[in-house]
């Protein structure tokens, strides 16, 4: 007796090509068709079943234990993370039979040509790939061939492998962007299955280069294999890492040579000879290959690119396990993923050695400078400050505890500078079974490892006030994650089921037996954890200096003190910052400069360098009272963000005695009239006499610096020696009664 389904229309699609199949068809070479076929295009809860079959038989539904009469079925969330089979019947004759997994999810269908599974990270089986949607597609998001691999280090050794695949032809899978290439990370050790896919949505907030991703479900060889984050593989392609492309370089070169040797006469394998192009790379800075016994004259063929200054992808990771790669003098680890092959062309490694050097060099000095053959260069002038804070903070928010010595990407393009990022490899970490629970404290920052070079990068004000800054900008943002109602909460209600599914093939129990939480276990312990994180982090990001102690570690090469009672900074010209987090310590208005007055505490001070943003500025005596007026060109930064003015006092000598620093922002304030000094609108003698006042220390009520300060080089008795001869009628230099 066959179950009833309460809920139910099945669209019955008539079958009548096997009816017309042509009789010259033989049995023996060519299998015959399945009369019974799902269409798997989409399956979405509420939408019938759609099923090809033969004319005049009856269908059966089989969910798990139930059955149901065919023609009444429509799908519903009851039977997610199931095979749905429909059976057709001829009388009691079966005829054929099909089936498909339902899912929340979109559903990848993987079989290899053998049948057999993927044993090697080296070697590529091929197979065909179907994906199922779900939601309304006009027709398959892929069906077509593909290759697939093995991946990842320590991942591939767990029970639930990850995989790289390789499609038949470039195409846009789920939005992603037209490619070839893609992985499907297995998040074994992430029992949530919601820390990689959280980083991402962080990376990208904070303006980092990001690899997309979609949750699936994955059947392999017939077989539910789990819940799978199909992903972007970072690479150096179209929508990935855009930088100019080496290897594309050589395939160009090997097609322009095929060509012309055809027309020749002369045949040559292209795909060999990119091959022998890509792994060997001296052709780059050379005049001449060869190949299968000929020597070619580049020229000849193809103006290749000379510029080196850009082009690659990086990985810093403790496995150095690329063809390409070096160390720092620090021992700092550095492969080179793009170009591959970089290694073959002394002058290309020499060169991406030179800018790790440099870099490293100038991050662990006390002032962040290096000498080089085009002068002094801050470390900031080799790779971008702002992906450097944001990539630190997001590792730092996330609690990625192994990010301080593996799975950390840069690259660098044409004429520009090393940029970090995509973010990746979230597994092990962020509150997880491996790492535990405890939120608090700096996951990676202090640990003592030479492949931890975010020690050396936090012990510089500009670092610091930057990161203050951008974790004020992105603190909305992680409360839309936590929030009861948020982002992460929607998250684990949407894998639910394949969460439960992917628990019950994969239960980790064979590797942590009194440990394994399960999917909902962890997805709630992992929100925990990012709550309690982000609370924490609230402290230390309060303002500059509780950034600045929480973070001071002995093992950077120049741990940095901030000695304000040795050399204080009064902004003279500076009204206060009103922002209610890690506010600024003065406001300007925009166009206008910064007044900068220095009580120097430190008796074996000579002399004090001045640097803005970063940058070196100028060097002024440390005796009397110092002032140093900061140019409006110099502070840079857009209306809003934090300027940085760092000074470090010196000795006669040179040595480092005192170091101190200020942060100002630019914001539109009220116009003032040079010549105002007292403010109330009308330059008189008054404002000459307050000037004097002023400079000789004494107390002078609602004083306006720039209304005073005519040249804009800092307040002095020729200011109000300027307003006395305006006042008499005689000529000055300065456009006293303008606004400013």
């Amino acid at each position: 007796m066959l179950k009833k389904s309460a809920a139910v229309i099945l669209t019955v699609v008539m079958f009548l090509s096997l009816l017309c199949a042509s009789p010259a068809a033989s049995a023996e070479t060519e299998p015959e068709a399945n009369p019974v076929v799902i269409d798997r295009t989409y399956l979405t809860a509420g939408d019938s079943l759609r099923v090809q079959h033969p004319e005049n038989t009856g269908l059966t539904v089989c969910v798990g234990e139930q059955e149901f009469a065919g023609e009444d079925f429509v799908l519903t969330s009851d039977y997610y993370e199931q095979w749905i089979t429909v059976k057709a019947y001829d009388g009691d004759t079966l005829v054929g039979e099909d089936s498909v997994y339902f899912s929340k999810l979109p559903v990848l269908y993987i079989n290899t040509d053998d049948g057999e599974p993927i044993t090697s990270k080296e070697e590529y089986k091929s197979g065909d790939l179907y994906i199922q949607n779900n939601t309304a597609v006009g027709s398959a998001v892929y069906d077509g061939a593909l290759s697939i691999k093995g991946r990842g280090n320590s991942t591939w050794n767990w029970a639930k492998k990850p995989y790289r695949i390789k499609l038949d032809k470039k195409t846009d899978l789920f939005g992603m962007g037209k490619n070839k290439n893609w992985v499907l990370l297995a998040n074994y050790l992430d029992e949530s299955l919601l820390r990689n896919t959280t980083a991402f949505r962080l990376s990208e907030e904070l303006g980092l280069v990001t690899m997309s991703t979609v949750w699936t479900d994955v059947v392999l060889n017939g077989e539910y294999a789990g819940n799978y984050q199909l992903c972007e593989q970072i690479r150096v392609d179209a929508g990935r890492i855009e930088v100019f492309d080496w290897e594309e370089e050589a395939k160009s070169l090997a097609s322009a040579v095929s060509k012309a040797e055809k027309k020749k006469g002369n045949a040559i394998d292209k795909d060999a000879l990119e091959d022998c192009l890509t792994q060997n790379m001296a052709w780059i800075t050379g005049t001449e290959f060869t190949f299968g016994g000929k020597t070619y004259t580049v020229s000849d063929y193809y103006d290749v690119a000379d510029d080196l200054s850009g082009g690659y992808l990086f990985e810093l990771s403790n496995e150095y396990d690329e063809f390409s790669k070096f160390q720092t003098k620090s021992g700092l680890k550095v492969m080179v993923k793009s170009p591959e092959y970089l290694a073959s062309n002394s002058d290309m490694l020499q060169y991406v050695r030179q800018v790790w050097q440099q870099f490293e060099d100038a991050y662990r000095a006390g002032n962040g400078y290096v000498q080089t053959v085009d002068g002094d260069s801050h470390y900031s002038q080799f790779a971008d400050l702002d992906s450097m804070v944001a990539y630190w903070l997001m590792l730092e928010i996330m609690g990625n505890n192994d990010a301080y010595y593996k799975s950390r990407y840069a690259y660098q393009d044409v004429g520009g500078l090393i940029k970090f990022g995509p973010a990746w490899d979230f597994d092990w970490g962020c509150g997880s079974l491996t790492v535990g629970t405890s939120a608090t404290g700096w996951k990676l920052t202090h640990k003592d490892s030479p492949q931890n070079f975010f020690k050396d990068l936090v012990d510089d004000p500009l670092f610091i006030v930057k990161a203050t800054e951008m974790y004020r900008d992105v603190r909305p943002f992680l409360e839309d994650l936590i929030r009861s109602d948020g982002v992460i909460t929607n998250d684990i209600e949407y894998l639910r089921e394949s969460g439960l599914a992917d628990q019950a093939r994969w239960d980790r129990k064979d590797n942590w037996p009194n440990a394994a939480r399960g999917f909902l276990n962890d997805a709630n312990k992992f929100l925990t954890y990012l709550r309690s994180r982000v609370k924490w982090l609230d402290q230390q990001f309060a303002t500059e200096d509780a950034l600045l102690g929480s973070l001071y570690t002995e093992l950077s090469a120049a741990p940095y003190t901030r000695d304000s009672d040795k050399l204080a900074i009064s902004l003279l010209n500076a009204a206060d910052d009103t922002a209610l987090s890690a506010p600024a310590d003065g406001c300007v208005g925009i166009g206008r400069g910064a007044a900068v007055r220095i009580a120097v505490n430190a008796g074996n001070t000579a002399s004090i360098d001045v640097y803005v943003n970063g940058l070196y500025a100028e060097t002024i005596s440390a005796s009397g009272e110092p002032f140093v007026m900061i140019g409006s060109d110099l502070l840079y930064e857009q209306a809003g963000s934090k300027n940085v003015i760092s000074l470090i006092g010196r000795s006669a000598s040179g040595e480092t005695t005192c170091r101190n620093f200020a942060s100002v922002i630019r914001e539109e304030v009220a116009k003032v009239m040079l010549g105002d000094a007292d403010g109330n609108g009308d330059i008189t003698i008054i404002d000459a006499t307050m000037i004097q006042r002023w400079l000789a220390g004494l107390d002078v009520p609602q004083f306006s610096y720039d209304g005073a300060n005519l040249s804009g080089e800092g307040v002095s008795i020729l200011d109000a020696t300027a307003i006395q001869r305006y006042l008499a009628s005689f000529a000055v230099e300065f456009p006293i009664g303008d606004e400013i």
